[in-house]
């Protein structure tokens, strides 16, 4: 993951997070989502390279068990995003992610209905 960072490999893999090759796609969320399972400071610097992003855009064309590990890993954003004082939290809501979660939190698939109701209820409920 250091090296991911230190030779900015991680920015081009969230560009091909946003292929139009849906496999390319898959593979760079799945990398995405290993970095921002690592270490706060990994994923500090994720987000602050478009991770959260990348991640959320994906929310709308993967499968079940693919949304359900990127729930997973946005989850742990802003777990650190709230244990390290960044607003993460209000970085979706400014890009409309509350929609993305919300609507996941009706899915027909049980996982991602209770992933993304966790994610609601920890990070956007008062």
């Amino acid at each position: 993951t250091n090296e991911l960072l230190k030779k900015g490999i991680l920015n081009r893999v969230i560009e091909l997070a946003y292929s139009s090759n849906r496999g390319l796609r898959e593979e760079a969320i799945w990398v995405i989502a290993n970095v921002v399972s690592s270490l706060d400071e990994h994923v500090i610097s994720a987000v602050e390279s478009g991770a959260l992003e990348a991640l959320y855009n994906f929310l709308s064309d993967g499968d079940a068990k693919n949304v359900a590990f990127v729930l997973q890993s946005i989850e742990n954003i802003l777990e650190v995003g709230t244990e390290t004082g960044k607003t993460y939290a209000q970085k979706v809501v400014n890009m409309d992610g509350l929609e993305a979660l919300e609507r996941l939190a009706s899915s027909q698939n049980t996982t991602v209905q209770q992933r993304a109701n966790e994610v609601l209820k920890r990070f956007f409920t008062k």
